[in-house]
């Protein structure tokens, strides 16, 4: 979701003060493997909270993702993969076993068995360890998805995703990040005003001026393309002599924005406002189609002042002064 190149979504509207914040690609990119490491600490907490050491839950995490992804379609492997932290899929990626075996019917002591052997470990063993990480993958995938992944299997492979243990308190993102219960989709800004590609930079700015905004999405379509903001208009196109009433919207836009799925919690919106020091976020489904936006002010109707009082902190941290 972070972007490579150009400019990104809190670089626009008036400037309030004297400086201006540079994001590079390499700040981006520490930023994303400083996410993907938080993400991936989270995840391995969750399992050490269900009785699972450091080592042990790695081993654990490659061998029952593996097993279990066996008895997926590949599509729905795939889906669950994309919601889970970028180094467990890593885990998966370099398992020989995982590349080798396509989809295929077991039952529940067979997948045990597989377990037990890659683990050194007996049946009962193999359970409490299979039941700890399909839980905890539970817990970081949305329901949606968990859904959609217990469609496919049956009863007695569905009873492994229900931890049995010792009752814990949640970690990781959802603890951290003060899950809500509510999805994005429910407090969105929805019917968000869009201009197409070839649209001119002058039938756009008169839009932002009728509309009395910075930003306004560009899509072809119901699909999202990019962001067009009033900065982009100064700075990329007047200020480079281009003409207005003929420069269409894809010269100067911005190709690559923060977004979000519309199934996600509204604390996960938060917790990326406040990693990205960004007011709003636009929306997406799971076919990349716009379907809203969301600001400061959803926030807060979603979890309440504090809450949009600690992300607004967040977003107004003091930035770097603009090279000259």
């Amino acid at each position: 979701m972070a972007t490579e190149r150009g400019e990104n979504i809190q670089d626009i509207g008036p400037e309030t003060g004297g400086t201006r914040r540079i994001i590079t690609p390499e700040t981006r990119a520490q930023r994303s493997e400083s996410r993907a490491a938080q993400t991936y600490a989270f995840f391995l907490r969750d399992l050490e909270a269900k009785g699972l050491d450091r080592k042990l839950a790695e081993q654990a995490i490659q061998s029952v993702l593996c097993v279990m992804e066996q008895r997926l379609m590949t599509d729905e492997a795939r889906h669950m993969e994309a919601q889970l932290p970028r180094k467990v899929v890593a885990l998966l990626e370099r398992c020989e076993r995982h590349k080798e075996h396509p989809y295929r019917k077991f039952g529940r002591m067979e997948l045990l068995g597989m377990v037990s052997e890659d683990l050194g470990v007996d049946i009962k063993e193999a359970e409490r360890i299979t039941c700890a990480v399909l839980a905890t993958v539970r817990e970081h995938i949305t329901e949606g998805e968990a859904m959609d992944v217990l469609g496919q299997l049956p009863h007695e492979l569905r009873t492994l995703w229900e931890f049995n243990g010792a009752s814990t308190p949640r970690h990781g993102l959802r603890g951290q990040h003060g899950r809500t219960g509510r999805h994005v989709e429910e407090v969105m800004t929805r019917d968000v005003e869009v201009v197409h590609p070839e649209d001119t930079l002058r039938e756009v700015a008169e839009k932002m001026r009728t509309l009395n905004v910075g930003p306004i999405p560009v899509c072809d379509g119901e699909r999202l393309q990019g962001i067009i903001t009033d900065r982009d208009i100064v700075v990329r196109a007047v200020a480079q002599g281009m003409d207005c009433n003929t420069t269409p919207v894809s010269r100067v836009m911005t190709e690559e924005v923060e977004w979000i799925y519309s199934d996600e919690d509204v604390g996960m919106a938060a917790a990326r406002m406040r990693d990205e020091q960004i007011r709003r976020l636009l929306v997406v489904d799971r076919d990349k189609k716009l379907v809203g936006i969301l600001s400061l002010g959803d926030i807060s109707e979603a979890m309440g002042q504090p809450e949009a009082g600690r992300t607004l902190e967040a977003i107004s941290e003091p930035s770097q002064p603009m090279a000259h």
